[in-house]
């Protein structure tokens, strides 16, 4: 009885795990669209980061690789920027993975195999986009919380 009990109770608890948001935040613009692009872009540039791929015309852009520790994890990751209705930021990530099998070091192969990280832990996800929140508030670039509300002003 007791443990029929607390086996569900433990499924309850792990089936209410939080999980880590998504790598994404939507920004409100009273500019144009050209306009809220090259704020996005001046205040990337103001943080440190390097453009890699720019596409105007598509109201996008990718920046460089910048690498990043959690622990004993490595991850790499870039920010892309899609200007529409709202300034869209995702990160774009990947982690590394160290091979530690013996057919790893036979022939030369890399000892290091890249995984895409379709979510960063959270702590990472904060450290990489509240920079970027400050920077776009300061100017003028408003993030929205609730992508569900429709900004009417």
């Amino acid at each position: 009885m007791i443990r029929s009990f607390l086996s569900i109770v433990l499924a309850v608890q792990f089936s209410f795990c939080p999980e880590r948001p998504r790598m994404i935040r939507y920004f409100d613009y009273e500019y144009t669209q050209k306009e809220a692009l090259t704020i996005a872009r001046d205040s990337l540039l103001d943080l440190g980061y390097k453009i890699d791929l720019s596409a105007p015309e598509g109201y996008f852009f990718l920046t460089k690789p910048q690498p990043v520790k959690k622990d004993i994890r490595q991850y790499d990751y870039r920010i892309a920027v899609l200007v529409e209705d709202r300034v869209e930021i995702v990160i774009v990530a990947q982690r590394k993975i160290f091979k530690r099998d013996s057919e790893a070091s036979i022939g030369g192969r890399d000892l290091i195999q890249a995984q895409i990280a379709d979510k960063l832990p959270y702590s990472l996800q904060r450290s990489i986009f509240y920079p970027i929140i400050d920077e776009f508030s300061r100017n003028g670039l408003v993030e929205v919380l609730d992508i569900t509300l429709k900004n009417n002003a």
